[in-house]
């Protein structure tokens, strides 16, 4: 039976080559959205709070080949941590994309961007990958009650859009552990921009400097 669903694979594997069809899933060896520097810089910032305590957030984390890379950088470390996976699992909230295309001149395509998965799916994932600690919430992280996560020691933001940006920095901060470190993925002109703007916004209204690393990343430290 190994033989014949390896032959299968094969022949499903060369009709995509020909046909085009799923390249991305047979053929994408990088599974990730953060480019080798960026994950880099997220890594040395988990690191760099091992003393501190509290739990780690996720506010956006896809089909979670993030996740799964930095629990495992968590459990070579060997301090135990809570990990708070938060997403839709079905895309973008309507009306948060609705305000890119509509205020911020975004295209159209925003509605439908990361619609295809599903919450079991990561979980399945996780369970792969043997992490018992994560926690996922299938919710918009602007109704999220952080709460139950306080204290927070890491926390890294990758929603996208500037709305549900603009809201969870605000909650979020009032529970960072001393010492914690928030990152804010997409600090930089383009598609995601919306996250430089809410970014920009939340140090101008505390008169905190910005910190923009590795050219992408805006960084909030307690």
């Amino acid at each position: 039976m190994a033989k014949l669903g390896q032959a299968v694979r094969s022949c499903v594997k060369d009709l995509s080559l020909i046909s085009g069809v799923y390249q991305g899933t047979f053929f994408g060896v990088y599974p990730f959205g953060l480019e080798p520097r960026h994950l880099l810089f997220v890594v040395e910032c988990l690191k760099s709070v091992s003393s501190v305590p509290g739990s780690c957030v996720e506010a956006g984390c896809s089909f979670g080949a993030t996740t799964v890379f930095l629990n495992k950088i968590i459990q070579d470390e060997g301090v135990p941590r809570t990990y708070y996976a938060i997403d839709t699992f079905s895309g973008f909230v309507p009306e948060q994309a609705r305000h890119e295309i509509e205020f911020r001149s975004k295209p159209k395509l925003l509605h439908d961007s990361f619609s295809d998965n599903k919450k079991r799916w990561f979980d399945k994932s996780m369970r792969m990958a043997g992490l018992s600690n994560v926690r996922s919430i299938e919710a918009d992280v602007t109704t999220v009650d952080f709460t139950a996560f306080a204290p927070i020691a890491f926390c890294l933001v990758d929603v996208d859009l500037y709305l549900p940006i603009r809201d969870v920095l605000p909650k979020v901060s009032s529970f960072m552990a001393k010492g914690g470190i928030v990152i804010v993925d997409d600090c930089v002109s383009g598609l995601w921009d919306g996250a430089l703007q809410a970014y920009e916004e939340f140090v101008a209204e505390r008169d905190i400097a910005p910190e923009i690393a590795a050219g992408r990343l805006g960084v909030l430290r307690f």
